[in-house]
């Protein structure tokens, strides 16, 4: 029998020992302590993000090379507008962008609760550690700095989780569509209510029926 194992996820070999991949953190099958898992990469979004930024250049390009083809010299001013408005985009999007083609992790076990997302700090915090669970959201409006000044973005939305004990507090916020798909955090809220609700502890700041 092999002593080694291939992550499904990433493909790497691992000792078949480990309850984790040692490369993107996917958990193999058989730690009967974990309750609920969601498990995902955003490379498809990633991919199709992509090809919307070549789309989007390409077509500020072909703006560009019409205005200057109408206007000859004049035309290209417009470069002063149009070309800081879509460079400043595109670093916008590299920094946002930013691994979201790498494995994140939702868990809860019987002991405790873990959140692994690739660009944030590993958190792990244990049921015994907190009373209750607390979540809030915030909505925010993203700007883009270009030559002439600031462009107002998309609208994103983040969920902080606190989780408040005796005389401690600790606290996970992540975003909805960045960190977790949108469908993946409804199932993260839906998961946390009901077995916080199982383990005694208080829940509230979201229900079910929110959006």
């Amino acid at each position: 029998m092999s002593s080694q194992i291939s992550c499904p996820n990433c493909g790497k070999v691992n000792n078949i020992k480990n309850i984790y991949c040692i490369e993107c953190r996917f958990q193999f099958e058989g730690n009967s302590s974990v309750e609920f898992q969601i498990f995902e990469n955003l490379k498809v979004d990633l991919y199709s993000s992509i090809i919307c930024i070549i789309i989007f250049v390409a077509f500020m390009l072909l703006i560009t090379v019409g205005i200057i083809s109408q206007y000859g010299l004049y035309g290209y001013i417009s470069i002063i507008v149009i070309w800081p408005i879509t460079i400043g985009f595109i670093v916008w999007a590299k920094r946002y962008f930013k691994g979201l083609s790498k494995g994140r992790r939702f868990t809860i076990t019987k002991d405790y609760i873990e959140i692994i997302v690739p660009h944030k700090p590993a958190f792990q915090i244990k049921w015994s550690e907190f009373d209750s669970i607390e979540i809030t959201r915030r909505d925010s409006m993203t700007t883009i700095p270009t030559g002439g000044g600031i462009v107002h973005g998309p609208t994103f939305v983040y969920f902080n989780l606190i989780f408040k004990g005796k005389n401690v507090e600790h606290s996970y916020e992540f975003e909805s569509g960045k960190d977790f798909k949108m469908r993946s955090r409804k199932k993260i809220l839906i998961a946390l209510e009901q077995y916080s609700k199982e383990k005694g502890k208080d829940f509230t700041g979201w229900k079910r029926k929110d959006k």
